[in-house]
């Protein structure tokens, strides 16, 4: 006679809930790399533009390219604050998957700490049986070599 857990299915429902908050959390996760990576392109396309718009200023440039350079940095300032926004969303998704992956690994290993109990139980219950069926054989054996015979 083997184990057989009652409550197996929802231990199986359990796993794959945890496994989808992994994968949850993961693409969470990627998506704010991404996010830190663009944000740092901006960053670093917008310290370029500045450069080049002080490079400009050093050479002999037209007001209305200067003014253009100028509003075309204010645009990438846009973008950056917006990049900023984006990131703090993409982190608190990412925080919020993780609780719920927190959340189900701890489902799951409830239910896996019930399941090993529910088998010790079995198991103890097994050999209670065993030794019951032992000590049945003994008495039995000793009635038939020192009862019977008289």
């Amino acid at each position: 006679m083997s184990f057989v857990y009652s409550f197996q299915k929802l231990l199986d429902l359990k796993e794959k809930e945890k496994e989808q908050a992994q994968m949850g959390y993961a693409k969470s996760r990627e998506a704010l790399e991404q996010e830190d990576a663009r944000l740092q392109k901006l960053v670093q396309d917008k310290v370029q533009m500045q450069r080049v718009i002080y490079q400009k200023t050093e050479a002999n440039i037209t007001m209305a390219d200067l003014r253009n350079s100028y509003e075309y940095l204010d645009h990438m300032q846009q973008l950056i604050i917006k990049a900023h926004h984006t990131r703090a969303e993409a982190e608190q998704v990412m925080r919020h998957q993780q609780e719920a992956l927190q959340q189900k690994a701890l489902d799951e290993k409830v239910w896996k700490k019930l399941k090993e109990n529910s088998h010790m139980q079995y198991t103890e219950k097994l050999k209670q049986q065993e030794q019951k069926e032992l000590d049945e054989m003994a008495v039995a054996r000793y009635f038939r070599q020192h009862v019977r015979p008289r």
